[in-house]
């Protein structure tokens, strides 16, 4: 899979989030940084991105239950 925030292939063993992975590399980094440290804004955006897709794809159509949004 292709992590969220770099764009890199991420390894099997990587952190799962809303069925996105993060690789080992960005986990650390995002437990590690601050909100005025570089590359927040970055992460921060791939994360807007990501609930932007879920919104919109939720409004494209009903959902049932146990379906992933």
């Amino acid at each position: 899979m292709e992590c969220l925030i770099c764009q890199r292939w991420a390894e099997e063993e990587c952190l799962s989030f809303c069925g996105e992975a993060i690789c080992g590399d960005c986990e650390v980094e995002l437990m590690e940084q601050a909100v005025d440290a570089p590359g927040y804004d970055i992460r921060v955006r791939a994360f807007r991105l990501l609930w932007q897709r879920k919104f919109l794809a939720a409004l494209d159509r009903h959902l049932m239950d146990g379906d992933p949004v």
